[in-house]
């Protein structure tokens, strides 16, 4: 919360400058969006299928407690 107040109040400080463009806010707004999809891909991109496997069993296994908690609670 502290960084995005941050770049607000340097957006403001620009714009009192008379510095900063609408052009310039949407570059930047671009950039940063691109960068932040830029580092979730690479992550991704680095978690191994073995993980991705692993991920997968423990969600079904949890999908079967649920589905047996669900029996047991229409039988009550």
């Amino acid at each position: 919360m502290d960084n995005y107040k941050k770049v607000i109040n340097d957006f403001v400080n620009l714009f009192k400058l008379g510095i900063l463009t609408a052009k310039d806010i949407k570059q930047e707004i671009s950039s940063i969006i691109q960068f932040k999809r830029e580092k979730i891909m690479h992550h991704f991109k680095n978690s191994s299928q073995e993980d991705l496997k692993e991920l997968k069993n423990k969600i079904n296994k949890l999908n079967l407690e649920i589905e047996k908690l669900k029996k047991s609670v229409r039988k009550r």
